[in-house]
């Protein structure tokens, strides 16, 4: 058996390799059409930065160690520019000229290229990409050469990564976005905190403007807005995406489905006999809502490529899909999302709500504990966990990772609020901030109690029949509070409710939700009418 691999990196490296553990003796060829068959591509900014100062440590797997290793004769530098699916070849190009080569099954990993935005000046020297080692050099270069000013175009993951890592290293940096918010993949509330964070950190961030045109003869010396605006720049970072690389399957006759990547079954199978396809060109399911998605990260790409490899090889394997679970540092700041969040739940139909769950990443008693906010989105009538975002400083990694599994799992709220996680003091607290979100969804889903969300405050204050009211402590109360608001202190309550308007409805407050959750169910007892604002000022304020 042949089996060749057209492309590196994440999804070609990992179906060259599990294809080889699959068969052992099936001839393996990989083409690479760079100088560099896998590398870091995640970690690219960072080594702009410095934070990863030996260059050689982006390069995972040498094609002399694929050789050695797992017998794959990997051809770098060659360029596969067609597929003829009828005669089962391709067609390659290297610095020799082209050739054709033969297969018994072949495998696409062709992955993305930046989205090439259509704007004055994008060919000019000075502008670059973070997507390829050769990129990275040419901006380590250059920074070598005392450049002051960067604008980064693009407010997602590469964009913000590279802005916080080009200020590390002295320069001015803008961060430019189209959209209304950074981090659009989470929301509104999330992107302001990480704007903040970036602000403190010496960067700029225009959200809602877009580039029309980048300066200079030939050479980049600013950017001009959509508003008219200019920006003086040394360097243009372009970070505006990513799309797939689908021209070769295309080629081959392969389908596109309904996202633009390239279509696949589980076994990351194309419509196109003996060919399979991996990464960030194809299109995945999206577990919760059977609904196909494309979604470029390099953890799907490895396990699309191991998948499509093992097949390839003769085995049997399934790409189950995706939850859309990432992570990014911005600054001092980690914030991660996993799942649905209430506006994707309620395009696919599903009646959700979602509700804040602060806590902090160990025992407030032991040394250094962070505060973190966790958003949860779940099934109003089952409690089914549909999504969840968190942000904070310490120990976000962890938590989504535990809402991940669950999600996968299909797990509701009544089984977040029974977990049993890892405590001690070092560590986590003993109700953990995703067993407290758990309680406090299923405490919601029960009919216990209703809530709202502090974006609900406005219209809230705006009703005549409904009063918002803070049981925090007088202390609290003057180190600021909601302005309409009313106090009455939660350990008077049960001597002065009687001074409440039971023909009022009250939204009620404290510093995270707990001494508001009990005020509620007391008041409730007495008649009330009672919704809980949650997460309290820690979510009202996103504090973390």
């Amino acid at each position: 058996m042949r089996i060749l691999v057209i492309g590196g990196v994440a999804a070609g490296a990992s179906a060259a390799t599990k294809a080889r553990r699959t068969n052992e003796d099936a001839e393996i060829v990989l083409f690479e059409k760079g100088n560099y068959v896998s590398f870091a591509n995640c970690g690219l900014p960072y080594y702009i930065g410095g934070v990863i100062e030996d260059r050689d440590e982006l390069l995972l797997v040498t094609p002399e160690l694929f050789k050695e290793r797992f017998n794959i004769d990997v051809r770098i530098n060659h360029e596969v520019t067609d597929i003829d699916s009828a005669a089962k070849t391709i067609t390659v190009r290297n610095a020799e000229g082209e050739s054709a080569e033969a297969y018994d099954k072949l495998i696409i990993a062709t992955g993305g290229k930046p989205v090439a935005l259509p704007i004055k000046g994008i060919d000019s020297d000075g502008v670059y990409h973070v997507f390829t080692v050769p990129d990275a050099d040419a901006i380590v270069s250059k920074l070598e050469l005392g450049m002051k000013r960067a604008v980064v175009v693009g407010g997602g993951f590469i964009g913000l990564e590279s802005a916080e890592n080009l200020r590390a290293k002295g320069l001015e940096v803008t961060v430019i976005e189209k959209l209304p918010q950074v981090m659009s993949n989470m929301d509104p509330e999330f992107s302001d905190v990480l704007i903040g964070e970036l602000n403190d950190k010496g960067i700029q961030v225009l959200t809602g403007l877009g580039v029309s045109e980048i300066t200079g003869e030939g050479k980049a010396d600013g950017v001009i807005l959509d508003n008219g605006a200019r920006l003086e720049a040394d360097m243009v970072i372009m970070a505006a995406g990513v799309r797939g690389s689908t021209e070769l399957a295309e080629k081959a006759g392969c389908r596109l489905g309904e996202t633009g990547g390239v279509w696949t079954d589980g076994n990351m199978r194309t419509s196109v006999s003996d060919i399979y396809a991996a990464g960030d060109m194809v299109e995945s399911v999206n577990m919760l809502t059977g609904k196909k998605v494309r979604i470029p990260l390099a953890g799907s790409a490895n396990k699309q490529g191991r998948v499509a490899g093992a097949n390839a090889a003769g085995g049997n394997m399934q790409f189950k899909g995706v939850l859309g679970t990432a992570i990014i540092k911005v600054g001092e700041l980690t914030a991660a999302r996993t799942g649905l969040n209430a506006r994707e739940a309620a395009q696919q139909g599903r009646a959700s709500a979602s509700l804040y769950a602060p806590g902090f990443s160990n025992a407030t008693y032991y040394p250094d504990a962070e505060p973190m906010i966790i958003k949860l989105t779940v099934e109003k009538q089952s409690g089914l966990l549909l999504g969840a975002q968190a942000i904070g400083r310490k120990g976000v990694d962890k938590r989504i990772d535990v809402l991940a599994t669950a999600l996968y799992s299909h797990l509701s709220v009544f089984d977040l609020e029974n977990l049993d996680l890892a405590y001690a003091p070092p560590f986590s607290s003993a109700k953990d901030p995703v067993i407290m979100g758990g309680m406090i969804a299923a405490n919601m889903i029960r009919g216990e109690l209703d809530y709202c969300l502090p974006q609900d405050i406005p219209a809230l204050l705006a009703r005549p029949s409904t009063v918002v009211l803070d049981v925090r402590t007088e202390e609290e109360w003057e180190d600021g509070h909601i302005e309409g608001a009313i106090l009455l202190p939660v350990d008077e309550l049960r001597s002065r409710y009687a001074e409440l308007d039971p023909a009022k409805e009250y939204a009620v407050y404290c510093g995270v939700g707990y001494r508001a959750y009990n005020a509620c169910l007391f008041l409730k007892a007495k008649g009330y009418r009672v919704k809980n604002i949650s997460g309290g000022m820690r979510a009202i304020n996103m504090s973390v």
